[in-house]
């Protein structure tokens, strides 16, 4: 970490910190959003929603690779922020080599896993005879690159640990600029369809890693993924896990969620699942720029912790509260007017179309609850505070969306599963304050206890 990041965690005016260390990740989510739409986009340009669904049926395997990306993505950065604040820069880069190495290690793992239970995989998340050949074609090639997925996440995430948050989103852009090039050349041009846009988005993304192992192994960190540094340890695993599982968890929770929710659309029709992967599309827009602030915020965060700067950390909070808050109304009104306009954007299918737009307006009832949500989640993992960030995570999931999800669509049928995310949402978010009031009546007596 240079003095500059240091200067800028330890020493800036919080609100002007948070916006420093946001605003390039958020910029790199802007492009993120147009390279997860690229490939809806480009394939609804083929007139087919069997094509949709089908790239929307492996969605699943996306949240599968975040998922466990973020055990090392989430778990490591937290502790390496916190290694760092506490000035522990020999353990910050052990951590960061043993995280690179497993990440890796484990993504040769689950490719083969997934290669061999790929039939089932799709069928169980709703594929039919009609979309399974699409769903397949796409999974079979984005799963032989898991490894380099996962590294894709890893990495990123240990550049914003030491609060390189502008080189973690240059190495972003490579793989998003080239993904959105690719695409209309291999789908269309050399018409490819669904294998198109896999290839495009793989990729990418090797592009990405290229750059971030180059960082890696220059003078310009403190950190390393030189295989030497490779030097795990029960306590440095512990450390990794107890943050790193409860947001992998998340990201599996939301699997699981992802696969039932395609399971009762499909009982509406194939037109369904396309319309609410399109929804999905549109609705990370708004998701992705509010997670880029928190993430922003979560060296910040983690790097004061660790130096028991606990006024730092506290006015960081709140005014990441106030900036994600803003930012989730003003999405809300974008959508509200503007929804069923950006759903004929991506396919002309009449059918997909309403589905879509009546599940983006649904959407509408939870946004403006993410914006808490997503900051009291990020704090609880940069502070290592690994229950209160578990309850959170899979509390949204498990504890209130899966019985909601059957519950509604039983009692209201479509408008039930509609609906049941903003009241999954809405009761994440109070069980959320309630943890977060306890959390910084902690963090006050620890003050207290400094001073004396």
């Amino acid at each position: 970490m240079d003095n500059g990041s240091i200067s800028l965690m330890e020493q800036e005016r919080p609100a002007l910190a948070i916006i420093r260390l946001a605003l390039p990740m958020m910029l790199a989510m802007v492009a993120q959003m147009v390279y997860n739409m690229t490939d809806t986009f480009f394939i609804g340009q083929t007139g087919d929603p069997n094509m949709v669904a089908g790239i929307s049926l492996a969605m699943p395997l996306f949240m599968v690779s975040q998922g466990v990306g973020n055990i090392f993505g989430v778990g490591a950065s937290s502790y390496i922020s916190r290694l760092l604040g506490a000035r522990k820069g020999k353990d910050a880069k052990q951590t960061c080599s043993v995280a690179f190495w497993t990440t890796f290690g484990t993504g040769l793992l689950i490719t083969a896993a997934l290669f061999l239970f790929r039939t089932q995989f799709l069928r169980v998340s709703g594929a039919s005879e009609i979309t399974f050949p699409y769903a397949d074609s796409y999974f079979s090639i984005i799963n032989a690159f898991i490894p380099v997925s996962l590294l894709n996440i890893t990495l990123s995430g240990q550049m914003r640990s030491e609060g390189a948050t502008a080189k973690a989103t240059q190495g972003m852009l490579i793989g998003i600029v080239l993904n959105v090039i690719l695409d209309p050349l291999f789908i269309l041009a050399l018409d490819l369809g669904v294998a198109g846009a896999a290839w495009a988005t793989v990729i990418g993304t090797i592009a990405s890693v290229i750059y971030y192992c180059l960082h890696f192994v220059s003078p310009r960190t403190v950190l390393s993924i030189r295989p030497g540094d490779f030097k795990p340890s029960a306590r440095l695993y512990a450390e990794i896990l107890k943050i790193g599982i409860p947001a992998a968890l998340s990201s599996i929770a939301m699997t699981i969620c992802f696969v039932f929710r395609n399971r009762v659309a499909a009982s509406y029709g194939d037109f369904v699942i396309a319309g609410s992967g399109i929804n999905q599309r549109v609705g990370s827009i708004s998701f992705m720029l509010i997670m880029a602030l928190a993430m922003g915020y979560q060296p910040f965060a983690g790097f004061n912790y660790g130096a028991k700067k606990f006024d730092r950390l506290k006015a960081g909070f709140r005014i990441t509260i106030i900036y994600s808050t803003l930012l989730s109304l003003f999405f809300t009104l974008i959508f509200a007017f503007w929804g069923r306009g950006i759903i004929t954007l991506f396919i002309r299918d009449t059918a997909t179309i309403d589905a879509g737009a009546k599940l983006l307006h649904a959407t509408l009832w939870s946004l403006p609850f993410v914006g808490l949500q997503m900051t009291m989640m990020v704090t609880f993992q940069a502070l290592g505070k690994s229950v209160l960030a578990t309850i959170v995570t899979l509390g949204r999931d498990f504890l209130f969306y899966l019985p909601l999800l059957f519950i509604f669509n039983n009692l209201w049928q479509f408008n039930g599963y509609m609906y049941c995310q903003p009241v999954a949402d809405g009761l994440t978010t109070c069980a959320a304050l309630a943890l977060s009031a306890r959390l910084f009546k902690q963090l006050k007596e620890l003050d207290k206890g400094k001073e004396s």
